[in-house]
């Protein structure tokens, strides 16, 4: 576990541990596919029929596959690493994070589960970026495709929710300077 001097909105630096390069990198790349999916996820649906919205419907069904592969790295890269030291202050603090987490967690499983499944149970063809067929471990149910629809497409506000508390308690805790958002962020170099 590396180290890393930090410093929040308060004023003096502390030394804090930090997550490692795969931790953060998981991280980051995984807001950066989220910033591309919600916005192709809203306009898809209201464009015409054709090769663009082809094009927005296979983009945003791979990037949903890629957040899949990488929750479920993050995850097994979580139970292989001891965790941080817990930075709460309080047992209720302590809980209102851990529930966070394990939502984002789940709901990043379950988005693009319920996604694929809607393509699946629809009978459409679901190609990985144009490169790879992936196979449809169901068959065409149109009842089924309705609801796993209907549960894709409401989780998005689950998820919404829980990502503004998640940046809400990032932006308490720099303010706090308690140096909790900055183990996440990008390793600095220690000054010698």
């Amino acid at each position: 576990m590396a180290q890393a001097t930090t410093g929040g909105g308060g004023g003096g630096s502390v030394q804090e541990p930090s997550y490692g390069a795969v931790a953060r990198a998981c991280h980051w790349l995984t807001v950066a596919l989220l910033l591309a999916i919600v916005p192709l996820g809203l306009v898809m649906g209201d464009l015409p029929r054709g090769r663009l919205q082809n094009a927005f419907f296979l983009t945003h069904e791979s990037l949903g596959l890629t957040v899949f592969g990488l929750t479920a790295l993050r995850l097994l890269w979580r139970l292989a690493r001891p965790p941080l030291p817990a930075t709460a202050r309080g047992p209720l603090e302590r809980r209102a994070s851990g529930a966070v987490h394990a939502l984002l967690y789940l709901l990043l499983l379950l988005m693009p589960a319920t996604g694929y499944l809607f393509v699946a149970f629809s009978g459409i063809g679901l190609h990985y970026f144009g490169l790879v067929e992936v196979p449809a471990l169901v068959a065409k149910a149109k009842p089924r495709a309705e609801l796993a629809l209907f549960v894709h497409a409401n989780l998005q506000w689950a998820i919404y929710a829980l990502v503004a508390i998640h940046v809400a308690a990032a932006l308490y805790h720099y303010r706090r300077g308690d140096g909790v958002l900055l183990r996440m962020l990008p390793a600095r170099r220690r000054p010698r």
